[in-house]
């Protein structure tokens, strides 16, 4: 079974899925299962931008967005076309 995913349950991941399947078994598409990672970097990148006068918020949010690039890419070259996290 495939579980379609809105923008907000991709940052619970797999639990949430599970918890809308009401208990079955879920089995997530490749594509999904690529874009929760980067999901989950997007908001921690945004929640590091917020206190941005720290200069560890931003050595942090400078690795983070390299870490979120180098995941882009390797989804790009899996699946032929960039990640689009915001229709998901």
């Amino acid at each position: 079974m495939v579980v379609r995913l809105t923008a907000s349950e991709l940052e619970y991941g797999r639990r949430f899925a599970a918890k809308k399947a009401a208990g079955l078994v879920v089995r997530l598409s490749p594509e999904i299962d690529d874009l929760i990672p980067i999901a989950r970097l997007g908001k921690r990148i945004r929640e590091l931008l917020w206190h941005r006068d720290n200069p560890d918020n931003m050595r942090a949010c400078r690795v983070l967005v390299r870490e979120q690039a180098r995941l882009s890419l390797a989804y790009e070259r899996r699946h032929g076309k960039a990640p689009n996290i915001k229709h998901v």
